[in-house]
């Protein structure tokens, strides 16, 4: 069956062949018939050849790539480095991802005798480096590996069960002893997934930047296109490699149309991307500083911020210009304009209330230093706009509770400075890019984020949640706060950046979900 249906104006197309499907699609644009299921019998029907030849054609004549976003494919990615994720996972439109998380499965096990971190002559680390890098890589999975039962007696302690809260009644908190025994197994439960969550949280501080992981991607043939342009000037023989397997597994799915990624225009473009990431601007060395978590770099003050959003808003429910609302908003007192941020904040019910669009034109600027552990979550928001180095040792490493209170903390210390000694001697003798393969997620890693209000609203509310990891909700509350000292007017909009302080951030999510299973096992309506 070619479609979901043959008589209705809304149905899915189901043709076999990627390539076919976005041909079909793609003559939405040129053909005069009222139904393009027509089309397809007149022109694809019993014709194998047609998609293909309709690709070579449009390129060749037109070099209308817009076509190939009609296209799509899934792809598997498996048992490459979170540097090499990182580098996908940049391209932020046309592509979703999905990848194994450190947060909840655990990385202390060996695969074939080894634990999961790149070979080092797949990583492009020199012969001369090669033993340093790989003792590095062991020990820090060692680490992992015999201290995470340690890590879930540490949180057990710092968090007993008997001192926790599970619900909040009208007669007040209710602990483990006031549950009923069926309640009582599911909140024993979900405060085992609640340590082990927090547990795995800290443990990952350990993990190197080579550790192995897996990641599906789908999305559209324009986007795999530039994916494979881009990893071909990341700099290092993972991403070439992978960009090459990428090509052959799509040159089967999409032919024709993924030529054109090392078409003559194709190795122009990657040409040109790798003389400018190779572009310096030459400034007199700079010392390190001791840079803050979250950092407001620049943005509006409150009046034209005000005025911009207002304008736009007005705009987009009434009748008049631009011009004609910006001048009358601008004679409007501060405060007036003020109350009607209030009432549009009165509006929102939860967090799921975006805010309008309008206030995509209120500009923030961000310099967010975390460690690369907590960066990975913050750049699945596609919404910011990310720039970012190389990871380093120069500005240091956290330390997370578990090994900051506990005798655990100077082992901790030596793996880290040996991490660091290795980084500076794969340094001294490959790229920058090569030496980031030895840097744990600990090490703090400072990036610039460009985000306008709406995006900071929802970033901030999300991220502020229980369940969030710890070092996001800082940074959320942290922009949260930036955001009112810069636009005090405009704060009031983020009515739900949970500031609280929770035990086992996890819980109450653990709790929802132990909930559902039970109603789904006794056969109630989730």
């Amino acid at each position: 069956m070619q479609f979901s249906n043959d008589d209705k104006d809304v149905f899915l197309v189901k043709i076999d062949s990627m390539i076919d499907r976005g041909a079909l699609l793609s003559r939405y644009s040129r053909a005069a018939s009222l139904d393009i299921r027509d089309v397809y019998r007149k022109e694809f029907e019993g014709n194998a050849a047609r998609g293909k030849d309709f690709y070579k054609r449009v390129f060749l004549e037109y070099g209308d790539e817009s076509i190939s976003e009609l296209v799509t494919a899934q792809m598997a990615v498996q048992n490459i480095s979170n540097i090499l994720t990182k580098d996908i996972e940049d391209l932020r439109v046309g592509l979703s991802y999905l990848e194994k998380s450190s947060r909840y499965v655990r990385y202390d096990k060996k695969v074939g005798g080894r634990y999961l971190y790149l070979d080092p002559a797949k990583a492009g680390i020199p012969e001369s480096c090669m033993d340093d890098y790989t003792v590095l890589c062991d020990s820090l999975f060692d680490f992992y590996a015999n201290n995470y039962e340690n890590a879930l007696k540490f949180f057990r302690e710092k968090y007993p069960i008997e001192t926790i809260v599970f619900n909040e009644t009208g007669h007040g908190p209710q602990y483990l002893i006031d549950l009923d025994e069926e309640e009582r197994a599911a909140a024993e439960k979900s405060y085992t997934s609640s340590v082990r969550a927090r547990a795995l949280d800290d443990l990952r501080f350990l993990l190197p930047a080579s550790t192995l992981t897996n990641l599906g991607v789908s999305g559209n043939g324009r986007a795999f296109i530039n994916l494979i342009q881009k990893l071909k000037t990341a700099g290092t023989p993972e991403a070439n490699r992978i960009a090459d397997s990428m090509y052959v597994e799509l040159e089967q799915e999409l032919p024709e149309l993924i030529n054109s990624a090392v078409s003559k225009h194709g190795i122009e473009l990657i040409q040109y991307r790798k003389d400018v990431s190779s572009m310096a601007i030459s400034l007199p060395e700079l010392e390190a500083r001791k840079l803050p978590e979250v950092e407001l770099i620049q943005h509006d003050d409150d009046r034209k911020a005000l005025i911009n959003s207002l304008s736009i808003f007005a705009f987009s429910s009434g009748d008049s210009d631009m011009v004609s609302l910006r001048s009358s908003l601008s004679s409007m007192p501060e405060k007036e304009l003020a109350s009607l941020v209030t009432r549009m904040a009165a509006l929102r019910k939860n967090r799921r209330h975006k805010l309008h669009r309008a206030f995509e034109s209120v500009p923030y600027l961000f310099q967010i230093t975390t460690n690369y552990g907590a960066f990975r979550d913050l750049q699945r928001h596609r919404f910011i706009s990310i720039n970012r180095q190389p990871l380093s040792d120069r500005y240091g490493f956290d330390m997370p509770p578990l090994f900051e209170e506990s005798d655990l903390m100077d082992e901790y210390i030596n793996l880290m400075s040996q991490a660091s000694e290795v980084y500076r001697k794969i340094l001294s003798h490959s790229s920058k890019q090569i030496a980031q393969y030895a840097i744990p997620y600990a090490y703090r890693y400072p990036i610039s984020a460009a985000m306008d209000l709406r995006e900071a609203a929802f970033f901030c509310e999300l991220r502020s949640t229980p369940q969030a990891h710890p070092d996001l909700r800082r940074i959320a509350i942290g922009i949260y706060r930036e955001i009112g000292k810069a636009n005090p007017s405009l704060a009031p909009l983020l009515k739900f950046v949970d500031h609280g302080e929770y035990a086992l951030g996890r819980l109450k999510s653990e709790q929802s979900k132990e909930k559902r299973l039970r109603n789904l096992d006794s056969g109630n309506k989730v």
